[in-house]
């Protein structure tokens, strides 16, 4: 998939909002939030449902679309564009040693505010978390603001840009590897399939590329949005075990909790890789409650992150962590020497929730 230019990028976020294409971007021109329920006329929005703009928008996706030329994939931007897969960065050495205790937001966030961008994921922990690459080691680096959002109004216009993203996303991994199918037992009607749909596709692009080029990237973005969604569902229940008395406790509520949501998304998330074909077991890339040994000092000793990919060590916690957190200063003293932490907490408990710790400079 190649990336736009800015000029598309503008112009495919005009087109998610109005349903229409750019019309020359005069001053007198008229920009539309994304509501299904306006008038594309005048921008005013109207308080029933099924008028005009959705039918307008969903067909303007549809003649879009027919336009693609053969071989291509149409953007709904300015014309058909020929899908390969993306040149990720490469990543930059963490910078010396400093620990922030606020979470980091640098620049702008990355602009789904009005859902322009709800389909468009990152594909790096550099883009999942803005200023990641730049950032002094142990400070705190939010994740995106929207990252985890999902799609926002559930409309025939939302269904049919799911299917436009699914569509490139095929095409994107059949460039890659020829051989690749994707068999499902029928259509899927609803939008709230078609979006399971696409998140799926993503999780199969990721193995892919771990597989083919031997770029984990992806993947390390795929297994945050997994878990973290997976943390979200297995907080709730644990929630409600711990209410009706049917979680068992042996040191306080908290460590009770905490047990069984490691246990739920560790359990999830060994599923989740062994249904795209991954080996949690024995691929020395991705693994999930494994030991990760040190064996810098006399003692061998070892730690056990919830999961790693790559160079990314990820953490499910009740807790807030920092650089200076015994157990994340024995992730970074690790041999594989991770890059990265990231530190997953259920969303339910507050803003800021997950959070990325870049490496320190540690002596070994």
């Amino acid at each position: 998939m190649e990336l736009s230019a800015a000029s598309d990028r503008r112009a495919f976020a005009h087109w998610v909002r109005t349903g229409r294409l750019p019309c020359g971007g005069t001053a007198q021109a008229i920009e539309l939030k994304f509501n299904p329920y306006h008038d594309p006329r005048n921008g005013r929005f109207t308080f029933a449902p099924g008028g005009p703009s959705i039918a307008r928008s969903v067909n303007l996706v549809r003649r879009s679309a027919g336009t693609a030329r053969a071989g291509s994939v149409t953007t709904g931007v300015s014309g058909p564009a020929t899908l390969k897969a993306p040149e990720l960065p490469a990543s930059t050495p963490a910078a010396p040693s400093t620990v922030a205790f606020a979470p980091t937001r640098p620049g702008p966030p990355m602009g789904r505010g009005s859902n322009s961008r709800a389909f468009e994921k990152p594909m790096t922990l550099e883009q999942a978390f803005p200023g990641l690459r730049n950032a002094p080691g142990g400070a705190i680096i939010a994740v995106a603001d929207g990252f985890f959002d999902f799609t926002g109004p559930a409309n025939a216009a939302i269904g049919e840009l799911a299917d436009n993203y699914s569509r490139q996303i095929k095409a994107e991994i059949k460039s890659i590897d020829p051989n690749w199918r994707y068999d499902r037992l029928g259509p899927v009607e609803t939008i709230q399939g078609k979006i399971n749909e696409l998140n799926d596709l993503r999780f199969r692009r990721a193995e892919v590329y771990l597989r083919v080029k031997g770029d984990a990237r992806p993947l390390q973005v795929e297994t945050l949005q997994y878990v973290q969604a997976r943390a979200d569902i297995a907080y709730a229940r644990g929630l409600a075990k711990l209410t009706s008395g049917r979680l068992r406790i042996r040191l306080s509520d908290q460590e009770a909790l905490g047990n069984f949501i490691d246990r739920e998304v560790r359990k999830d998330l060994r599923e989740r890789l062994g249904s795209v074909g991954i080996n949690w077991r024995t691929n020395p890339t991705v693994r999930v409650n494994a030991r990760e040994y040190d064996t810098s000092g006399t003692d061998r000793t070892y730690r056990r992150p919830d999961a790693r990919v790559a160079r990314a060590a990820f953490d499910v916690t009740l807790t807030r962590k920092t650089a200076t957190t015994p157990q994340v200063k024995g992730f970074f003293n690790a041999d594989f020497q991770p890059s990265s932490v990231i530190i997953i907490r259920p969303s339910q408990l507050g803003a800021d929730h997950t959070y990325a710790i870049p490496r320190p400079e540690t002596k070994r």
